[in-house]
């Protein structure tokens, strides 16, 4: 029964009361049995068996109110169906739109708060019909129900299809989840001695990629190491929910600094994870090395508060799972694929390969899992996972 029916039966039912009992304004008996009715029938309604998400990604509403079945049997149930709508759409200002759903497992609920039960959950892209807004809440139609679906997740504006980047050879993407996490294994099996520019504009040229470091101990070279632990995380990212673009899964590739950043920037990615191993003369030096740029970065200064955190984060959760001493980190602006990147990004020396014992744990599989599993730690407190 349609809003419109519900309210010419409450007026009939209120002129034929006022009718038979006068000027009399309290309520009469069938009308309070009527209620104690429908308050019976909401408490024993089962609870939905749909899982239920974290309701912090849920803007808080006051009202906890429960939508009552609407009854068609006589006026008194049809005014104590208009009581409970009433309590769940007071102050709702009506709206006709198409609004799509921009998240993932967004839930839809029964009333306008986050302890309303779920009448189902939906996924980025999914339509709604919105018949009306108030506050952080929007009113909508739900296989056949009145519900309510927090604002913050609906838009006017279909989402797009994120799309990896189209340069032939490069940009291998994986679907997962709506975050997107761009890993680049840094350096390959050849270097590029051409130049080019340190940063959008720059006169500073420098060669496209080196050739970076290879094992005391192992003799292994560092890009073999880093497109292995690159490898890992992503499958341990795509275990949780994201999805992922790789610059590389090989080692035979011609991918400049730049190619690499461009390659983020291209596919709409939210963050780059650049993954690479230290060395110095010193055999001694030990453990992790977060790099980011400086907040004077002529380049990407205007990021630099979101790749600090980031750097942070993905220190802090790699340190944690593999023990590897935390060495802080380090802000430059030499670094090409730094300068060239538009979103947060962040470097991590993994550790020394110019330390025998680092060296040899860089290189062992089982590490390599504890190292992902530490990053993906730190990719997730990034976004508040």
């Amino acid at each position: 029964m349609n809003r419109k029916k519900i309210y010419a039966m409450i007026l009939t039912a209120s002129m034929l009361a006022a009718s038979a009992c006068g000027s009399s304004t309290e309520p009469a008996a069938a009308d309070a049995s009527a209620e104690n009715t429908a308050a019976a029938s909401t408490a024993e309604m089962p609870t939905s068996t749909v899982p239920e998400t974290s309701t912090a990604n849920e803007a808080e509403a006051s009202s906890s109110a429960v939508e009552s079945s609407p009854a068609e049997s006589s006026s008194e149930e049809s005014a104590s169906v208009e009581e409970s709508s009433t309590a769940v759409d007071e102050g709702f200002a009506d709206a006709d739109e198409t609004l799509y759903v921009t998240g993932s497992n967004v839930n839809v609920r029964r009333a306008p708060a986050t302890t309303g039960e779920i009448a189902g959950t939906l996924n980025k892209g999914a339509s709604l019909h919105c018949t009306g807004r108030k506050d952080d809440w929007s009113r909508v139609e739900y296989n056949g129900e009145i519900c309510f679906v927090s604002s913050q997740f609906l838009s006017a504006e279909k989402p797009e299809e994120t799309k990896p980047a189209a340069q032939a050879g490069t940009g291998i993407y994986h679907a997962g989840g709506d975050i997107l996490v761009c890993i680049d294994a840094g350096h390959q099996d050849h270097q590029m001695t051409d130049k080019e520019p340190n940063g959008p504009g720059s006169s500073e040229m420098k060669n496209k990629v080196t050739s970076g470091t290879d094992g005391v101990s192992t003799g292994v070279p560092e890009y073999k190491v880093n497109l292995q632990a690159a490898l890992k995380l992503r499958d341990e990212l795509l275990s949780r929910g994201y999805s992922v673009i790789m610059t590389r899964e090989t080692n035979d590739v011609s991918l400049s600094n730049v190619d690499r950043a461009t390659i983020a920037n291209d596919s709409g990615a939210d963050i780059m994870i650049r993954l690479h191993c230290n060395s110095v003369d010193s055999s001694s030096a030990r453990g992790a090395l977060g790099i980011t740029q400086t907040s004077s970065n002529p380049y990407c200064g205007d990021i630099y508060s979101a790749c600090n955190s980031l750097t942070n984060a993905v220190l802090n959760g790699y340190c944690n799972a593999t023990g590897l001493a935390n060495t802080g980190i380090w802000e430059t602006d030499t670094m090409t694929g730094t300068n060239w990147c538009e979103i947060p990004n962040t470097i991590l020396e993994m550790g020394y390969m110019s330390n025998s014992t680092e060296d040899e744990l860089l290189s062992d599989s089982d590490f390599q899992y504890e190292a992902a599993v530490g990053i993906a730690n730190g990719i997730d407190a990034y976004f508040g996972r």
